[in-house]
C-alpha cells in the first residue's frame, strides 16, 4: 500500500507540475496557447463518444476505436439476453459487453470453451505480430511478457476440477495483443448465476506496458526531484483543508 500510494503521489506532483509550467519566468504567448488548446479541443471532441456510456452503442465505437475489433464479431450465435442497463459499456480507457442468454435457454461449459477459442482468434488477427501474449499482468520480464501465449494451454490450465463429484469451473480466461504498438489485455469471464451458466462477458482494455516493478522503481525516481517533491507537498497540504 505503501508504494502504491507514492504512484498516487507522485501522479499528482506530475500534474500540479504541468499545470503550473516552467518558463523560465517568461510569459506566455496567450494567442499561442489558445490556439493549441483550441486545436486540441476540436480533436477530443472529433474522437470522443457523445452516447450513453452504458450502451451498446458505446461498446461498439470504442471496442472498434481501441481494438480495431467489431462488436458484432465478439457476439455469439444464440439470441441475446440484452434488458440489463450494464449488459454494455465503453470509454477511452475500455470496452465491456455480457452475452446473456435469454431466461430458459441454456450455456455450457463446451460453449464457453468455443467462445474463447474464437475470441481468441480474433485478437490474434487484430494484433500487429499475429499472436495473443501473456502481458505484463501474469509476467515480469519483458521478454516472458511478450511471449505467445498457448491456447490450449490455456485452456487446460483453466479446465477447472471436481471436489466430492461437484465440478468448480472459474471460466475465466486472459490475455494480451499488441496494438498500434501497445499492449491490450482481453479477459473473458463465465456469467453465473446460483450455479447456472447464463453467458459469457468480454472486456478489452489497454493493458499495463511495463512491469509493476519498473513502473515503481520510475515512481520513485521521480519522487526524488525536489521540485516534484514541493508539489507533492502542497497537494496533501491542500487535501488535508
Amino acid at each position: 500500500m505503501k508504494r502504491f500510494a507514492l504512484i498516487l503521489m507522485c501522479a499528482a506532483g506530475i500534474v500540479l507540475c504541468a499545470s503550473c509550467g516552467n518558463n523560465g519566468g517568461k510569459k506566455s504567448d496567450k494567442k499561442t496557447d489558445k490556439v493549441d488548446i483550441e486545436k486540441v479541443a476540436d480533436k477530443v471532441i472529433k474522437d470522443a463518444f457523445e452516447g450513453e456510456k452504458y450502451s451498446k452503442e458505446a461498446a461498439e465505437y470504442y471496442f472498434l476505436k481501441n481494438e480495431g475489433i467489431k462488436l458484432s464479431d465478439l457476439a455469439p450465435d444464440y439470441k441475446l439476453n440484452e434488458t440489463s442497463k450494464y449488459t454494455y459499456y465503453g470509454d477511452e480507457r475500455d470496452a465491456l459487453a455480457n452475452f446473456k442468454i435469454q431466461e430458459g435457454d441454456t450455456y455450457t461449459k463446451e460453449q464457453h470453451i468455443e467462445n474463447v477459442r474464437r475470441i481468441y482468434a480474433i485478437t490474434k488477427k487484430a494484433s500487429d505480430n499475429g499472436m495473443n501474449v501473456y502481458g505484463f499482468e501474469e509476467k515480469s520480464a519483458k521478454e516472458e511478457a511478450y511471449a505467445e501465449k498457448d491456447l490450449e494451454k490455456m485452456i487446460q490450465d483453466n479446465n477447472g476440477s471436481k471436489i466430492f463429484g461437484i465440478e468448480i469451473y472459474i471460466g475465466s480466461y486472459g490475455w494480451s495483443f499488441v496494438k498500434d504498438g501497445a499492449l491490450h489485455r482481453c479477459e473473458i469471464s463465465l456469467l453465473e448465476k446460483d450455479d447456472v451458466k447464463l453467458g459469457y462477458s468480454v472486456k478489452m482494455y489497454k493493458g499495463l506496458q511495463k512491469s509493476f516493478d519498473e513502473t515503481m522503481e520510475e515512481a520513485e525516481k521521480m519522487l526524488e526531484d525536489p521540485e516534484v517533491q514541493k508539489q507533492v507537498e502542497k497537494a496533501l497540504k491542500d487535501a488535508s483543508k
